[in-house]
């Protein structure tokens, strides 16, 4: 008996394509611009950080994602998802038609520029995927015009050491203690840092170091789409 071919499994470098729609759907269903900012491109990206999804995907703070086993197909620097986003706060599963391209930098990896079938549909949309028109550049501008990603972030003075971050039952975490976190990190491991925000030295990177939401490594684009730059068959 012949086992079928799981399309979604390492060796066919698809499932981490998913994963990356989903987590730009979490980010947005969460609000955090930060996030959207490093997996999204062109007028989707301006549109996700003016806010025009926020009632698409649930109550803010809410887990979302792609659910089931969505549908996966890559050719030639771009890769189609298709998928239905379920999660708290979405009364009835949302369709999704994601639509990546892969930069022409190698080091961008994979970024998002449709996730409708609205998108997909419209004919300027179409003309830039036909000749790859998705700009770094260009999405710089866009980001730098919504800045700052993190309101909370950007709320605290990071020149004054002593100024409170946090008041945890144990303990107050001021400037001080967020900078010396990041500092003793690894340099290569802060835009990770800054886009997971599990620490509080996340809030300090995001805050003073806005280079980091478009700064990924070899190691973080095989990490959060499961492909290498060179090998999206």
């Amino acid at each position: 008996m012949t086992m079928p071919i799981n399309r979604l499994d390492k060796a066919h470098h698809r499932g981490g394509l998913a994963a990356h729609v989903g987590l730009l759907i979490d980010a947005v269903a969460h609000r955090d611009r930060w996030r959207i900012a490093r997996r999204a491109t062109g007028d989707l990206l301006d549109e996700l950080l003016s806010g025009a999804y926020d009632d698409v995907y649930g109550e803010p703070g809410t887990d979302v994602g792609l659910d089931g086993a969505p549908v996966v197909m890559v050719d030639d620097g771009m890769a189609v998802v298709i998928a239905v986003a379920r999660g708290g706060g979405i009364e009835q599963p949302v369709p999704v038609c994601a639509l990546l391209t892969q930069s022409s930098n190698p080091d961008h990896g994979w970024l998002v520029g449709a996730l409708t079938q609205d998108h997909l549909l419209d004919n300027s949309f179409q003309r830039r995927v036909q000749h790859n028109e998705f700009a770094p550049d260009e999405d710089a501008a866009i980001i730098a015009g919504h800045m700052p990603l993190d309101e909370e972030a950007a709320s605290t003075d990071w020149n004054d050491d002593a100024t409170v971050v946090r008041r945890v039952p144990s303990a107050l975490i001021t400037v001080a203690d967020a900078r010396s976190e990041a500092e003793e990190m690894p340099r290569e491991r802060w835009a990770w840092e800054a886009d997971n925000r599990y620490s509080f030295a996340a809030l300090y990177l995001r805050a003073t170091h806005p280079e980091l939401v478009r700064e990924f490594s070899q190691r973080d684009t095989r990490a959060w789409t499961g492909l290498a730059p060179d090998n999206d068959k």
